[in-house]
């Protein structure tokens, strides 16, 4: 049974571990971090204390504020002890770390320094678990000291660096850039500008001005600062110099290389097409750090594009092995399996989320498709459809949007509420309308390999091919998945012109109508949406079956293009068949 966490938030979609300089002394220098000292006596033995600490001697600095902790009357010298324990990433240690905390928290609850040390000490905690569901509590307790200690004191320096990297780990990127931006601005040093730096290109990948300026500040400064150099491969990748960026990659010292180091550069080569050097390097990356799911997704997108969604959902499915308790991977092989058309898959993964959380938005919205997608391929709606669609009504309306968009990702959440709209709408045969929302949602990855060709197939899947033709002809453009996209192109070539073989077919056997309408269908089922088979069965049942009639005239009204010259035929008699339909007992 899986273990419920304290809240559900898209946490844990990426772990990734980010070196941390001895913060404290540098804000020190800058001097904002720490509250003034109290009595002289301390002032020289405290500063020899924190000289150990922006130096990386943490054993020094662990022995030099020991000897400080009697004389303590401000609470500092804990503070500084926490810290270079939990620098030291023993656990033991850090457990020690947390001890001291307890006790610096008993004299000293009001100074600021002591909460962050607090927050800094259980985003390192955070590193160490195993359990998501505890991991996910330490990071919330990091997250509550830090803003405690910013709104005591918004200059220290660790407590807005410490909340901006509990944001990154709560893949809340955005949330992390302003105290990011804020340690920037408290001590301009290279890390404070490489995290920087880093979210913002996280934020926004293609946006890659302000991070290459700042990491051109940041190597100015410390010219062989790995952090700093992977994030320069990473810029120029995104800019597409494919080659300079392997080159960046690859002056990082062996001994620097993690796993985010080995995430990147099976990036590099899927983009320079180097298929078995990519899954290497992110199987390099998953050796190194097990419990990042990230590798795990880059697999799943590698398989996919490649058209193997089987292989992606079981990299999903591996993945979640690790981290039973990680929704938003849930969330991510749900969608995968959804678009793939594994129904089954995609439903058990939904509820799975909902069980956890029963207002998940993007759950009740993903279950939601599943539910209109089933309806269309069986002929009626789950046990449970009228439940959902009563949550689904209030994730749609503009106060749910509103209040839990900001919390979750305004463009993740919308785009999802646009494709349920989507299946919705095929659901009840509006093509157009259908069409027009998975129009938008392609048209905001135009430039996304990954999300063109899993929207290509969705709408493939869904019967919608001139949406699943926009997105290939979009990926077509694209040198990585151009191949992947001839193919879609082909792939719906084939359905249409299947389509039309089996409508001329209903056409030449139409003194055998039972003949004929097993023809029109069976070039329905090739093309969901073949005006000229809607038409073939609007004329077969015009005499007979007027309500069909109906049925099917509407249908062709919605598929065909406006200039289709049997749009007048159809609409001139729409009127006079809708007054043969007799009153339907049910309402429909």
């Amino acid at each position: 049974m899986i273990e419920k966490p304290k809240t559900l938030t898209t946490q844990m979609k990426q772990r990734r571990a980010h070196r941390v300089i001895a913060v404290f002394a540098v804000a020190l220098l800058a001097g904002s971090a720490w509250a003034p000292i109290a009595f002289a006596d301390n002032t020289a033995a405290l500063a020899d204390a924190d000289q150990y600490l922006i130096k990386n001697q943490f054993r020094q600095a662990e022995d030099s504020y020991r000897g400080l902790l009697e004389t303590d009357d401000t609470g500092d010298a804990y503070a500084g002890l926490a810290v270079a324990l939990a620098k030291q990433v023993i656990p033991s240690k850090v457990q020690e770390a947390e001890r001291i905390l307890k006790q610096a928290r008993d004299k000293f609850p009001d100074n600021p320094n002591v909460l962050a040390a607090g927050g800094y000490v259980s985003f390192t905690h955070s590193k160490t678990v195993a359990s998501p569901a505890s991991r996910d509590l330490y990071l919330e307790a990091a997250e509550t000291l830090c803003e405690r200690a910013i709104k005591a004191n918004p200059d220290i320096l660790i407590a807005q660096q410490t909340l901006g990297l509990v944001k990154m780990a709560q893949d809340d990127v955005d949330g992390a850039i302003d105290p990011l931006r804020k340690s920037a601005g408290i001590a301009e040093n290279a890390v404070n500008l490489t995290l920087l730096a880093a979210a913002l290109l996280r934020s926004s990948p293609k946006d890659t001005d302000e991070p290459a300026e700042l990491i051109k500040k940041a190597l100015a400064m410390k010219s062989d600062y790995s952090p700093a150099r992977l994030q320069r491969a990473l810029i120029l990748a995104n800019q597409g110099k494919q080659e300079d960026a392997f080159s960046e990659l690859h002056n990082i010292p062996d001994s620097e290389r993690t796993a985010e180091w080995f995430a990147a550069e099976g990036d590099i080569y899927r983009k320079q097409g180097d298929g078995p050097g990519a899954l290497a390097s992110w199987h390099e990356a998953i050796r190194k750090e097990p419990h990042d799911p990230e590798p795990y997704r880059h697999l799943a997108e590698y398989y996919a594009l490649r058209g193997d969604g089987e292989l992606a959902i079981g990299e999903m499915h591996n993945a979640l092995e690790i981290l039973p308790n990680d929704m938003a991977l849930r969330g991510q092989l749900a969608e995968l399996a959804l678009r793939q058309d594994k129904l089954d898959v995609a439903e058990s993964e939904y509820r799975t989320i909902l069980a956890a959380n029963a207002d998940d938005p993007n759950a009740v919205l993903g279950l939601s498709r599943v539910f209109f997608r089933k309806a269309r391929r069986d002929g009626q709606y789950p046990p449970d459809y009228q439940k959902l669609m009563d949550q689904l009504q209030n994730v749609v309306t503009e106060k749910s949007v509103n209040g839990i968009v900001v919390k979750d990702g305004a463009k993740s959440l919308q785009e999802n509420i646009s494709l349920c709209e989507a299946e919705k709408a095929l659901s009840q045969n509006r093509f157009r309308e259908a069409r027009q929302d998975f129009t938008k949602v392609i048209n905001q990855h135009r430039d996304d390999a990954y999300q063109l060709l899993s929207l290509g197939e969705q709408a493939f899947n869904d019967g919608d091919l001139k949406a699943a033709e926009q997105a290939y002809t979009y990926a077509k453009e694209i040198p990585e998945v151009a191949p992947r996209a001839e193919q879609g192109i082909s792939k719906i070539a084939q359905q249409r012109n299947e389509a039309e073989r089996q409508t001329r077919l209903g056409d030449a056997t139409w003194k055998m109508p039972e003949v004929a309408i097993d023809h029109y269908r069976q070039a329905l089922i090739a093309d969901r949406q073949f005006p000229k088979a809607f038409y073939g069965l609007y004329c077969l049942y015009e005499r007979s079956e007027p309500d069909r009639a109906v049925d099917n005239a509407l249908c062709f009204l919605e598929a065909a293009d406006d200039s289709n010259p049997l749009r007048r035929e159809i609409e001139s008699n729409l009127v006079k068949l809708k007054k043969r339909v007799s009153p339907n007992p049910k309402g429909k």
